[in-house]
């Protein structure tokens, strides 16, 4: 719905120093209600990859981001690892046992980093009850459906260009009164809910603090492990580089 239609949805939180929350979204170019959504304020797009986690439900991180996380346990990947440097004719021994343990160091992090995703999200998850507040801000965003459609049908581009929420449901001339004061309780009813929940993000911010720190380090960890294995990564070539992540180890 207009701006009304919103946001939410999320308990994202963002772990490394972007700020994320609630925020509104309008339809104007479409004039119809937005579906909701998931929004983000002073999102870092850069970010977003590595640092959303508080999502609500049951998500499988691994899924989140799968050029990241889709890779195989650390016993197959360094099993692969070892027969493609058998083969190889390139390197010294020296080299190869260089690019093994760094290899297997990033393997370690990026195990670290899965774990450390996992604590944040049951964390999150015991914070917010589950994020039950989303299912309270869902069901009002899509309350009055059938009114917003109606708004949305007669609203001109000067009305759409209204940015209060309250006062562009007051200037529609699709609505009657009655139906006016249904959309304006349910806004102020919605305001009360972003609070709560910005709140809830505050403290999901303040107990995974720790654990979003960690999460900063691990990366670099990875990124460091990385640049300094990537010489010998060149002198393998592209196969090499594309079957075991040298192209774009971190993901963003």
């Amino acid at each position: 719905m207009k701006k009304l239609a919103i946001l939410l949805v999320a308990g994202s939180l963002v772990v490394s120093g972007a700020t994320a929350g609630l925020s509104t979204v309008k339809a104007a170019d479409t004039k119809k209600p937005a579906e909701t959504k998931i929004i983000d304020k002073s999102m870092d797009l850069k970010e977003t990859d590595k640092d959303f986690f508080a999502y609500p439900g049951d998500i499988d991180f691994k899924e989140t981001d799968k050029k990241f996380f889709a890779y195989p346990g650390k016993s197959e990947s360094l099993k692969a690892l070892s027969e493609f440097l058998k083969k190889d004719t390139k390197l010294t021994k020296a080299e190869k046992k260089s690019l093994t343990k760094a290899y297997e160091n990033i393997l370690k992090a990026r195990e670290d980093i899965d774990a450390t995703y996992n604590k944040m999200n049951s964390i999150a998850k015991k914070v917010t009850n589950n994020w039950a507040i989303e299912g309270k801000l869902d069901k009002l965003v899509n309350k009055h459906q059938s009114l917003w459609d109606k708004v949305y049908e007669k609203a001109t581009d000067k009305e759409l260009a209204i940015d209060d929420n309250i006062e562009f449901i007051k200037s529609s001339k699709a609505l009657t009164d009655e139906e006016k004061e249904t959309l304006i309780k349910a806004e102020k009813e919605l305001d009360e809910l972003n609070k709560e929940y910005e709140k809830l993000y505050d403290k999901v911010e303040k107990a995974t603090k720790k654990l979003n720190s960690k999460l900063d380090s691990l990366y670099k960890k990875i990124e460091k492990l990385t640049d300094e294995a990537q010489p010998l990564a060149d002198k393998l070539g592209k196969k090499f580089k594309e079957k075991f992540g040298f192209t774009e180890m971190i993901p963003y």
